[in-house]
């Protein structure tokens, strides 16, 4: 008897230590957690800043991969990825001596256009009698080596050439950058005006949506700038003639024995360096370009310059009866001058004397009938 209550004690004991551990492994009964209360829209200076994404680095480009010089891409590739070309803004200045001036004007738009490019300006006019033009093209930027040579071979000879090449990629690259932090701030912040609802908060952020798109127009007008600069180059040529035309000034035309006067060349076209001989009409020569020339003896006289390029063309200019001498000062002058004005005076008073005596007739019936004419109306009176 005490052997089964014993068994059936330790029965029990079992079954008390099954139920306990089963007690606690079964999770604890959930509680209700109170409502919340609803939270009211933040002041604009409680809004949060819209997230700003940080650039990216630029790609890191091979030490080997040639610069190209395509133009610009339709549309720049994802940031991070290295691009196989560069966007190079290319402009070029050249001068060329020409034959004829407005003809070859139309050559260089022709050029231009036929390759798909345009004239931005073009502009011609006369100084004296020689023409001269400029006119400014873009053109492919592919054809820029084509076209400088096709300008050279329409010229006689070419004077001045200047080219410039800038590479303006990291800045596309950067603008790039810019670009994608303000639209997603852009989009941040039509977001926040869904959610907004006070119009304090409305108008805040309406007036950073506007700042933001300005922002954003600004930088997308400076990269369509820099793909249409890149993908044609600017060239302006500027045309002179190469036919030699020359012409001559003083800086006075009527001066007194002894007078300097200042003579200057003037030379269109042609080719540089040039000689000068001047001949002022009195026998004297010069070779300078700027000569100063002083008359011994009144009288008039004519000037010439002749002019040679450095190719051998001559041009000859001349002003006759250009230069009026007067006499200068001296004591034979001033006596002289004296001695004319009263051998004149006495002239002119011998000519009033002969006058007189010849019309003596003439003065007595003049006279003669005044008299009758007065002495007849005394008479009348008298009476």
């Amino acid at each position: 008897m005490k052997r089964i209550f014993l068994i059936a004690t330790a029965l029990l004991l079992a079954v008390l230590i099954v139920m306990s551990t089963a007690c606690a492994a079964s999770p604890p009964a959930p509680s209700i957690a109170p409502t919340p209360t609803p939270t009211p829209a933040p002041y604009p200076s409680e809004i949060p800043p819209p997230r700003v994404i940080p650039a990216p680095a630029p790609p890191v480009y091979p030490k080997t991969m040639p610069i190209t010089e395509e133009g610009a891409l339709d549309r720049m590739p994802e940031l991070g990825e290295a691009w196989a070309t560069r966007m190079i803004v290319r402009t070029a200045e050249i001068s060329l001596v020409v034959n004829d001036v407005a003809t070859t004007l139309d050559q260089v738009a022709n050029l231009a256009e036929d390759l798909g490019g345009y004239v931005v300006s073009s502009k011609r006019w006369k100084e004296e009698e020689r023409l001269v033009g400029i006119i400014t093209i873009r053109v492919p930027a592919e054809d820029f080596d084509d076209v400088m040579e096709a300008l050279r071979q329409l010229a006689v000879d070419v004077t001045h050439e200047d080219t410039s090449a800038k590479d303006v990629t990291e800045e596309y690259i950067d603008l790039s950058a810019k670009l994608g932090n303000l639209e997603a701030t852009e989009e941040q912040l039509l977001r926040l005006m869904e959610k907004a609802e006070r119009v304090e908060d409305i108008l805040s952020i309406q007036k950073e949506l506007s700042r933001t798109r300005g922002e954003i127009e600004q930088i997308k007008g400076r990269m369509q700038y820099l793909e249409r600069t890149s993908a044609t180059s600017l060239i302006r040529v500027q045309l002179n003639q190469a036919e030699l035309d020359v012409n001559f000034t003083a800086n006075k035309k009527r001066v007194k024995e002894g007078e300097k006067i200042e003579f200057e060349g003037r030379v269109y076209g042609g080719f540089a360096p040039y000689s000068y001989e001047w001949d002022f009409g009195d026998g004297e020569t010069s070779t300078s370009a700027y000569p100063v020339h002083a008359y011994k003896s009144a009288g008039s006289y004519t000037v010439s310059l002749k002019v040679t390029d450095d190719r051998g063309n001559a041009d000859t200019k001349t002003r006759r009866d250009y230069i009026l001498v007067h006499p200068g000062w001296s004591a034979n002058n001033v006596t002289s001058a004296a001695w004319n004005g009263m051998v004149t005076f006495v002239q002119v008073l011998a000519n009033i004397f002969i006058w007189l005596v010849i019309f003596i007739p003439v003065w007595g019936v003049i006279g003669g009938g005044i008299y009758w004419y007065l002495r007849r109306r005394r008479r009348r009176t008298a009476s």
